[in-house]
């Protein structure tokens, strides 16, 4: 998967799916048909965003959230996953799953 999306966007989309991530909470991040989708605990957002390659990773919610916080300041992220880890911009984090050929997890 690869696409780029604003911080801001995808802050929200995490807000609208989790607000106080628990230490087992995962959250399923996927790219496909032109739209990013954020999924924890059967909750899902979405939005507009141009993608490059489909796919979706599965990762903890605590750190994924650590991670918004860390680029809050930021415009926008180049997000690039695969079965071998994520890579926001050039940091690279270890992925509970992954998946090449997701289905949109909503219809927006």
């Amino acid at each position: 998967m690869k696409f780029t999306v604003a911080v801001a966007e995808l802050e929200r989309l995490f807000k609208a799916t989790v607000e106080r991530p628990r230490k087992a909470d995962t959250v399923t991040l996927s790219a496909c048909a032109g739209h990013v989708f954020i999924e924890c605990r059967g909750d899902v957002a979405g939005i507009e965003s141009p993608v490059i390659r489909d796919g979706a990773v599965t990762l903890s919610a605590q750190k994924f959230r650590d991670l918004l916080r860390t680029y809050k300041d930021m415009g926008a992220l180049t997000f690039d996953g695969g079965a071998e880890g994520l890579h926001i911009e050039t940091l690279p984090m270890r992925v509970l799953g992954y998946d090449p050929h997701p289905k949109p997890l909503a219809e927006l």
